[in-house]
């Protein structure tokens, strides 16, 4: 199936300052999201808190649940239902770090746990089971917070040397920025949907990374053939005519992925849908980057080596 003509190709190396413009606002954009929303853009796995899961006979819903919590100063707290109709809800909240400092974090733990369910329990009379209650101390999210940043610098650095070393380094440049390009605005379209960053949002960042990579590769791969069947032409040329005839591969997998990614969204909730929405957004922007990020930087930094070269 054809979205678009096999055998036409366009110039899409034509219209790649227009495209560095929009990628260049993207990301100052989702840095200004990013930085502005200071700790609150953090969720309990990087921040530490509380997380309960309950369940409720009759499934009130989570507005009421909330009201609730509020009567024991409860007020900052999220809570989501499993699915559509669940009488079951994550309930989460913070914690100072002083008093993880002084006070044992099962003996915390318990004591919270009770006065959830008290609290319930007055609202909702015997219908209140408490299923799980954990706790994350400040001092352990604030590591998980340093230890996702390394996992996702060394997941991009990883992709510069496996494609510097699979092709040339003009296109590990290429798949380094884009890769980049992906998390960044993936993220800040993601903060700007009022979700936090925890454990599944990185999750759900390093599968952009490694999707990036795939969908990338394919075009490079085109290219690299490419150079050596059309020997005459310019390497623009080339990469116009390698993006165009992958158009339809990358537009068609693309979609069917987002599709599924949207399924997931609206039917599940919590870890799973939190992810699905990154990577919905990751997909976005992948497509765009593969055509309009990777091989224009690509194209710029050979061009670079070679008027490099030329003054040598």
């Amino acid at each position: 199936m054809d979205i678009f003509p096999h055998n036409k190709t366009y110039d899409f190396m034509g219209k790649r300052w227009l495209a560095y413009l929009i990628s260049l606002f993207t990301i100052v954009a989702s840095f200004y999201l990013w930085f502005s929303k200071g700790e609150d853009k953090y969720g309990l796995d990087f921040t530490g808190g509380h997380e309960i899961v309950v369940r409720v006979e009759g499934g009130p819903g989570s507005e009421a649940l909330r009201e609730a919590l509020s009567q024991i100063g409860l007020d900052d707290v999220t809570v989501q239902s499993f699915e559509l109709g669940s009488n079951e809800y994550s309930i989460r909240f913070g914690e100072n770090e002083e008093d993880d400092m002084h006070v044992n974090a099962a003996d915390q733990t318990a004591a919270v746990r009770e006065s959830v369910r008290e609290a319930l329990l007055k609202k909702f009379p015997n219908r209140v089971e408490i299923l799980s209650a954990d706790f994350v101390g400040p001092t352990v999210g604030k590591e998980l917070r340093r230890q996702a940043t390394w996992a996702a610098l060394l997941s991009l650095v990883a992709m510069l040397c496996y494609i510097g070393y699979r092709f040339e380094m003009a296109f590990g440049v290429g798949a380094l920025v884009a890769g980049f390009h992906d998390v960044v605005v993936a993220i800040g379209i993601y903060l700007l949907c009022g979700h936090s960053i925890n454990m599944s949002a990185l999750a759900g960042a390093l599968t952009i990374v490694g999707y990036s990579v795939n969908d990338t590769i394919v075009v490079y791969d085109r290219i690299r053939e490419e150079i050596v069947l059309q020997k005459g032409k310019s390497l623009e040329e080339i990469i116009n005519y390698s993006v165009s005839v992958t158009l339809n591969r990358t537009i068609i997998t693309n979609l069917l992925t987002f599709f599924s990614a949207v399924a997931l969204y609206f039917f599940c909730s919590g870890a799973v849908e939190d992810m699905s929405l990154l990577f919905m957004a990751g997909v976005i922007t992948g497509t765009f980057s593969t055509i309009y990020v990777a091989s224009p930087v690509s194209l710029a930094w050979a061009d670079f080596r070679e008027a490099r070269a030329k003054k040598k």
